[in-house]
């Protein structure tokens, strides 16, 4: 590793500061050096929305659709298990229609997110992503082995049913496939999860001799996989269940005693998983560290209302009621139920995936690899070095003229360590925008606080990482923010 960085630093040096031009907003600049080499990434700048605003959309939506898909396949084979085994040609039907929605948002949309999730991940925060490539290089390679073979039996499953009717032998032959579709879809699942997990709680890994002898089973078996992957597994069939649910109303409006039936049939499976997904939930909850566990109510109604830590578990529970008392008038009143119970089921549980992946998120922090790696990429264990050397000293992409601070370019390098530890969560006049924190702020108020970022008042902040001088620096910075605000 210490070769590599090496060479990175000598091809740093080569390179001539060379700003690329600035598009929709976003800005990217390539800066060479000739200092440290720890920070051997450039800068990419998204002023207006941010990087988390952005990430966040794609990842969420890539939840919403990757969990359908998972929950769908495993709701799939079981509905058509009933098909078959009742010789039931309008239920069969019925399953097509829902696998026609399901094929569409896993190869178009669950594609395109997820290939998005990579593009965000590695333009955000490309130490954090290369520290998991390290450990999960093979784990992630056999997930994408095991998502072709997913997709693969997914368009022939989805291609070759009008070709195998029901009631014919060849049907069952076709079940094979779906069945085959859902242990690809859990597996990749379950992968997946247990990179998230480690990031949460990565277990014995940090004892190990990382990265000269890193702890691979350590890093997959970290205490939360198990756990959070049952949690998602009953959470994805839940999801999926109540989709399934609000396709069979819109699909069978002509068809009464079908609309009956698969509702009915849909609701027993969601029904069921509830009492597996509060378990395996409760399990998944006490493996988090406590000072995750107190950023909970934070992470799920924001700062704003904080101190309201109440409201967390009323909105909850608001959203857990919602989804019962839709899912029951769909579920005792097929025939009868109006569109807006249809809505409200799919809008409430789709909510309640949306304030879990922030939660899940939000609480990790001030870590993106708890323990490990702050969200801003400063590893943990280098925190002496940069308070002590200074973070400008070991920042590879950064100007020459800008290493060393002087009264001339004070305010300027304030501006680049911004760039540097706090866009990652940060714009400067858009989203987040770290404009409104210092708003009514000298520069040695801007210069206390700086200093005491990551406290019991912002336990979710990665602490500073540099001298004073640099500190110094950022807040000269953040000081004409102020100023220019005023005028």
């Amino acid at each position: 590793m210490s070769r590599d960085i090496r060479s990175l630093s000598r091809l740093s040096s080569s390179i001539q500061n060379a700003p690329l031009p600035a598009f929709a907003g976003f800005s990217l600049s390539i800066r060479a050096s000739k200092g440290g080499a720890m920070f051997d990434f450039p800068i990419f700048d998204m002023p207006l929305f941010g990087h988390r605003l952005i990430f966040a959309f794609d990842a969420i939506t890539h939840v919403f659709v990757s969990h359908a898909a998972v929950g769908g396949s495993i709701v799939l084979a079981l509905a058509q298990y009933s098909a078959i085994k009742n010789n039931d040609q309008k239920f069969d039907e019925l399953n097509y229609k829902v696998l026609f929605t399901l094929f569409i948002l896993a190869t178009a949309i669950g594609a395109l997110t997820g290939i998005g999730i990579w593009v965000h991940v590695n333009i955000i925060n490309p130490a954090a992503i290369g520290a998991l490539l390290r450990v999960f290089f093979w784990k992630w390679f056999i997930e994408w082995i095991v998502f072709n073979v997913e997709m693969i039996l997914l368009l022939w499953f989805f291609l070759t049913w009008k070709e195998k009717p029901i009631g014919t032998p060849a049907k069952a032959g076709h079940f094979k496939l779906v069945v085959g579709y859902a242990v690809a879809s859990w597996l990749t699942m379950a992968i997946i999860t247990a990179i998230l997990g480690f990031q949460m709680t990565p277990g014995n890994w940090l004892a190990s001799e990382f990265p000269a002898k890193p702890d691979y089973l350590a890093s997959l078996f970290n205490p939360s996989w198990f756990p959070s992957l049952g949690f998602r597994t009953f959470f994805a069939i839940v999801w999926a269940s109540a989709g399934a649910m609000v396709l069979t109303w819109f699909f069978t409006k002509d068809d009464p005693l079908t609309r009956e039936k698969g509702i009915k049939f849909f609701g027993k499976i969601l029904y069921a998983s509830v009492i597996p997904l509060i378990v395996f939930g409760y399990w998944y909850y006490i493996q988090f560290p406590q000072a995750a566990k107190d950023l909970f109510s934070v992470g799920a109604v924001t700062r704003r209302f904080a101190v309201n830590p109440e409201l967390a578990v009323q909105i909850t529970l608001g959203l857990v009621c919602l989804v019962v008392a839709s899912s029951a008038y769909l579920y005792f009143k097929p025939t009868r139920a109006p569109m807006l119970a249809a809505v409200t089921l799919l809008a409430t549980s789709g909510a309640l995936i949306g304030e879990f992946e922030r939660v899940r998120e939000f609480v990790r922090k001030p870590y993106i690899i708890y323990n490990y790696m702050y969200a801003n990429g400063v590893r943990v264990q280098d925190m002496p070095l940069l308070n002590k050397e200074g973070y400008l000293k070991n920042a590879v992409y950064l100007p020459d003229e800008l290493r060393r601070i002087t009264p001339e370019n004070k305010v300027k390098v304030g501006e680049q360590i911004y760039l540097f530890q706090c866009r990652y969560c940060h714009t400067v006049n858009g989203v987040n925008a770290i404009k409104d924190r210092v708003r009514g702020l000298d520069e040695a108020a801007i210069f206390h606080r700086i200093g005491q970022l990551n406290s019991p008042t912002t336990p979710f902040m990665p602490p500073f990482a540099g001298t004073d001088e640099e500190r110094g620096a950022l807040a000269a910075w953040l000081t004409t923010l102020n100023t220019a605000a005023k005028h």
